[in-house]
Parts: structure tokens; sequence; C-alpha cells
């Protein structure tokens, strides 16, 4: 059998920091009832309503989710949203005593309308963004430089979760990063818009789009792929490079310029993508912490998100569903 079992139930030992743009996520759920009389659009019986963490703040649950130890650095707003996710995270067993509250921000907040009969799953209509992207003060980030600076040593890596929505100014990507470095901690940069600004730290996971934005071309062989892989690591001065690349797998890169092809999982069965990459790169990160070696490493990680994609929405992994997947795969 596989050594990724018993790389799984190490999983757990990882102290790991995250950093990024935290993010509500809520979900509205109804019932399809009537056509409108005031416009040609459909009414909705709501039935219920959810928050759950998006953006950084997934990130960490899918770490909490495997058992890490994780300790969640961000900036939420004074509001509703902002309360009803530090309820959720800490009820989580995460670590929000890094999570820093703006009196003239609001909590980043994307409202998701999902419709359906009783009898069906319901499906996603239309998503409402409210999003602060402007730059956070330079009160904060002193705060979040701080907490870095007084955490270093309880941790093993630091994930720096970008949704460009105003955390990573410069300064910020450039001292932690800088902080990391000098304390050998291990540091996975995951960009949605901003890759090229992150040079020095040990791992990006940027997907197609990122890494064709990164290079300046849109990647649509295997080839382009290759040329982007080693073209990033060189530029970023990284250690590693994943590029996922959706149901055609994920590319791993090394420094020296070599790389592995690792197939999708489960590519059939793929339900709804939402989060994927959130799980990739927690699960990525949390084992390299427990000392995993690199290339199991991303096959935990594309076990993971072969699960998490088939499943509704916002997802996340627990070790006993890893387990599962692993054990029906592996030979």
């Amino acid at each position: 059998m596989s050594n990724l079992l018993k790389y799984i139930d190490e999983l757990e030992n990882a102290k790991i920091m995250v950093i990024g743009d935290i993010i509500a996520d809520e979900f509205l759920i109804g019932r399809p009832e009537r056509l409108s009389r005031e416009a040609p659009v459909l009414i909705l019986r709501r039935n219920r309503q959810k928050i759950l963490p998006g953006g950084a703040a997934n990130a960490a649950y899918n770490i909490s989710s495997l058992k890490g130890d994780i300790n969640l650095v961000g900036v939420i707003g004074e509001d509703l949203p902002g309360e009803k996710l530090k309820d959720i995270l800490e009820k989580n067993n995460i670590d929000i005593s890094g999570i820093f509250e703006a009196k003239n921000r609001p909590t980043s907040l994307k409202t998701r309308v999902l419709a359906g009969g009783n009898q069906v799953v319901k499906q996603q209509i239309v998503r409402i963004d409210h999003l602060e992207e402007s730059y956070i003060s330079e009160k904060l980030q002193k705060k979040i430089i701080d907490n870095l600076r007084k955490n270093i040593n309880k941790i093993d890596g630091v994930l720096l979760s970008d949704y460009g929505n105003g955390i990573f100014t410069s300064k910020l990507k450039k001292e932690v990063i800088k902080i990391t470095r000098e304390n050998e901690v291990f540091t996975a940069v995951d960009s949605r818009y901003d890759l090229l600004d992150f040079k020095n730290a040990s791992l990006a996971t940027p997907n197609l789009e990122e890494a064709g934005n990164a290079v300046g071309k849109t990647l649509k062989t295997q080839k382009d792929v290759i040329k982007a892989g080693k073209k990033l690591i060189k530029e970023l001065k990284l250690e590693n490079i994943l590029i996922t690349q959706g149901s055609e797998g994920m590319t791993l890169f090394d420094k020296t310029g070599s790389y592995n092809h690792i197939p999708v999982a489960n590519f059939s069965e793929v339900y709804d993508v939402t989060g994927a990459g959130d799980t990739v790169i927690a699960t990525l990160l949390l084992s390299l912490a427990a000392g995993v070696p690199i290339l199991s490493a991303v096959r935990l990680a594309n076990y993971a998100a072969g699960i998490v994609v088939r499943k509704s929405g916002v997802a996340v992994v627990k070790p006993e569903e890893l387990r599962k997947e692993v054990l029906n795969n592996e030979k």
C-alpha cells in the first residue's frame, strides 16, 4: 500500500499560518415559485441562509479540516458578516487572534443565490460581490507583520492567500517573505492577480489563467505550460511551482528545470469547482510542513481536490475522506 496513508496521519502535527484576504461566502437558498409581475424574473421563496469561510479563510478552513494547527491572519470589518465568520472559524478550531477589525472597511462578501425544487440539486443562478479592494492602512500592515514576527518560531509554514482585496501591499509582501526566509519557514503563495510580485517564496500554485497572465500568454497546450513553468520558477526565484490545469491535472516544476505531470483525480465526477484551488494549496502546504516529500504532497493535494469538486459550493476535506480516496485509487 502507498505511503500516502501514513502521511495523512502526520498532517495534524503541522502548524500553519495563513495570511490573506478574508472573504465571507454567503449562500441564499430558495425555491422558485413563479414569475414576477414587476419584471420577467423568477421569484424565489428563501428557505435558508448560511455563511461559510471564503478566500484565505477557506484555505484556513481546509487546513483545520485536515487537523492542521492553524492561525488565520487578516482583516474584516466591524459588521455582521465579519462576526458570523469569526464564530464559524472559532467553532472549527481556527486561531483568530490575528484577525483585525477595521472601522471603515467592510468585510468582503460574496453572496451566491441558489435555486431549485425539493427533489433537485440547487443550482447557483447569480452571485453578488461586495468587495473592498483598496489597500489596508499602515497601522493594519504593522499589526500583521508584528503578528508574524511574534509567532514565526511556532509555525512550520506560511500561506499567502491573495484574492486582490487589498491585504498585500508592496511593503507587506516583501516584509512577510523576508521574515519567513530569514527564519527558514516554508512559504506558499496563491495569488489571483499579482503572482510576479511574490518573489523569493518557496512555492506558488497558479492555475492556467494566472500562470498565463504572469507570462503574458494564454497557455493552450502542455508545451505552453512547461515553458511557462520553467520561466516563472526562475523569475520568481522559487523552489517549486505547481500549475493546476483543471481537467488536465497539474504540473510540478523544481528550480533545476525538472517537471512532473499528475493527472486529475475523478474527472468524470466533477460537480462544482468552487474553492478547489484553496483545497489544493492548503493540502499541499500542510503536507510539506509535515515533512511529506513534495511529489507525495502533490498527489495528496490532487486527491483532496478530486473530493471537493464532487461537493456543492465551498467545501473541505476530512482525513477519513482523504484516506478513502487514497485507498480507492492507489494500488
